[in-house]
């Protein structure tokens, strides 16, 4: 049966481990060390397979939309944007990931919880990129936005999911 992964250890502690990295990077290096300042190779998919055992990106399954599910899910669940593909959702593989902005990451939490649907109104993840301009590893916030926003997937809190593998 499919399941989602979690992050075992402590996401605050994790968080603050990789904030003194980041101000340590600064402080020696500038630009040059945030931008050298990555998990594995940068790429964001790399995040949660190396600190869980997500695995391979094309096990991974769609499960709950997390806006859906923010304030039961854990901290350091596994979450992506996802595409259907012949039939299947799947997590895009190769430059389509970084053209059309899908994304994955480890949740953090959710928050401007609706009153009337309990859905929240935006999310924050700990995530990375390298392209473009670099991300190194750290917190970051994402809202939901109107369905006419231009927006790419990896900036709209609505379009992320829980990654589940079998």
């Amino acid at each position: 049966m499919p399941h989602a992964v979690v992050y075992s250890g402590n996401m605050n502690a994790l968080i603050k481990e990789w904030d003194e990295k980041y101000k340590q990077a600064w402080k020696e290096n500038r630009q040059a060390g945030l931008d050298a300042l990555m998990i594995a190779n940068g790429e964001c998919a790399r995040l949660p397979q190396e600190l869980t055992n997500v695995g391979w990106t094309g096990r991974w399954q769609r499960g709950d939309r997390v806006i859906d599910v923010a304030k039961t899910l854990k901290p350091g669940t596994v979450i992506a944007n996802f595409k259907l593909i012949d039939g299947n959702w799947q997590y895009p593989h190769g430059p389509e990931v970084n053209v059309h902005g899908y994304h994955a990451a480890l949740f953090i939490s959710g928050d401007t919880f609706s009153t009337s649907t309990g859905k929240a109104g935006g999310i924050s993840m700990f995530d990375q990129w390298h392209t473009g301009r670099p991300k190194p590893p750290g917190p970051r916030h994402v809202n939901v936005w109107p369905a006419s926003s231009l927006k790419k997937p990896c900036d709209r809190a609505e379009e992320f999911y829980v990654a589940l593998v079998p």
